[in-house]
């Protein structure tokens, strides 16, 4: 890719990203990633949503349904592209401070930079967030661990 070829990319990009953020302006919703990739015809526009409230299929669809919309209005893909919106879902890692407060009380496995040198990774409960990091419970013992530590953090399901 040229470094032109870069910038457009980036600036569709956002432009598709101002577009998502426009339908989800008045809702609990959030974009927790965006990705546009492929070739002029057959481009694919990943879009990622969570909530601090309730998010079933209807609204996920209701989503897709008006960024579509928009995108279509606004012409941003002259040829044929493929519109997936969807939730994380628990095999995709936490990547927003906000994701963490939904999952207090929920086991995560943390990988982080325990100092400059070394990363070790931690399996516990998340027992609070704040605006800095995060709080794990490992068998009555708790580690604060700052959000710009984290590497990557997901959910463990239960079974």
């Amino acid at each position: 890719m040229t470094a032109n070829t870069d910038k457009e990319a980036t600036t569709l990009t956002d432009r598709v990203h101002a577009l998502v953020d426009e339908v989800l302006v008045h809702t609990p919703h959030f974009v927790v990633e965006l990705d546009v990739r492929g070739a002029r015809g057959s481009q694919v526009v990943e879009v990622f949503i969570d909530s601090e409230g309730p998010l079933d299929v209807d609204e996920v669809a209701r989503v897709s349904r008006e960024v579509g919309f928009l995108l279509d209005t606004e012409d941003l893909f002259p040829s044929r592209y493929h519109l997936k919106v969807s939730t994380p879902g628990v095999d995709r890692p936490l990547r927003l401070p906000r994701q963490y407060d939904k999952n207090v009380g929920r086991t995560l496995q943390v990988h982080y930079a325990k100092d400059a040198h070394n990363n070790t990774e931690i399996t516990g409960t998340l027992t609070a967030t704040d605006d800095d990091g995060i709080e794990i419970t490992v068998d009555d013992e708790t580690q604060r661990i700052p959000y710009s530590a984290i590497h990557w953090a997901k959910v463990q399901l239960p079974w």
